[in-house]
């Protein structure tokens, strides 16, 4: 029998969410101040972003104690769940693909992949320690009496997944364009949380989402408004996917044993 697992203090939980970000946005607007070279990446600027990430990970990490959601084992590809988390790995897979075909195209140095790679993993350690670690632990705590709990607390920390994105707009990015990121992240952040949910862990969310951040242009402020029509072609699938895993994973768990 699997049960969720909900542990740490929750005042304590939420005075590190919003302590890490306040750490997180304003120490990584001094160095991207004093540290990059007319907008474009330093190895030092990169080493200590990455630093940052590590030292601010391990703090986070200690307010929730533990990766693991499901005891004993993990939910991994139960039948009820199996097509929709198939179709998330697809999804990720085929991104992973266009990546790095964008980055062989780019035809960067060496020292270019590693500034990016530097900064690619910290986003990667960051935000998932964050998003799919600190605040789902908390969302958990706060809808752990609710049906439908995994559902309500994906649904909460996507959400400010997605709502991080905002800060682009103090760096110059465009509404719409950061808006845009906003939805697309808010659905990625949903597909991570199955993720989580299925491998009872963050290390497998954590390494796709420094993979899928290694871009050319993972520190440039997007100009211009993209378009509205090509984002909902690509990630309105799957938001529906990763939203009909959710409400499957809570089925499944429906006639287990309550939270503890």
């Amino acid at each position: 029998m699997v049960n969720l697992k909900v542990a740490g203090n929750q005042r304590w939980k939420l005075g590190g969410i919003v302590g890490s970000l306040m750490l997180f946005f304003g120490v990584s607007y001094v160095l991207k101040q004093t540290l990059t070279s007319h907008g474009n990446l330093t190895l030092l600027y990169s080493a200590s972003r990455f630093a940052l990430a590590g030292l601010l990970g391990l703090l986070m990490f200690g307010l929730f104690k533990t990766a693991k959601l499901t005891t004993p084992g993990r939910i991994g590809f139960q039948r009820p769940i199996r097509i929709w988390l198939g179709l998330i790995v697809i999804f990720f897979a085929s991104l992973l693909v266009l990546k790095l075909n964008i980055i062989f195209a780019a035809g960067l140095k060496l020292g270019q992949l590693v500034n990016i790679a530097l900064i690619a993993i910290s986003a990667g350690i960051y935000e998932e320690v964050l998003c799919r670690g600190l605040l789902f632990s908390y969302f958990l705590g706060y809808f752990r009496a609710k049906n439908y709990a995994l559902l309500w607390t994906a649904v909460a920390s996507s959400l400010i997944f997605g709502l991080l994105h905002l800060s682009h707009l103090f760096y110059g990015q465009s509404v719409q364009t950061t808006l845009q990121q906003v939805f697309y992240a808010f659905v990625i952040g949903l597909a991570f949380s199955a993720i989580r949910i299925s491998t009872n862990g963050i290390w497998v969310g954590m390494i796709i989402h420094s993979l899928i951040d290694f871009d050319p242009l993972i520190n440039v402020q997007t100009q211009g408004n993209g378009n509205w029509l090509g984002y909902l072609i690509i990630f309105t699938p799957l938001l529906i996917i990763s939203l009909l895993y959710l409400v499957k994973v809570n089925r499944l768990l429906s006639h287990q044993a309550p939270l503890k």
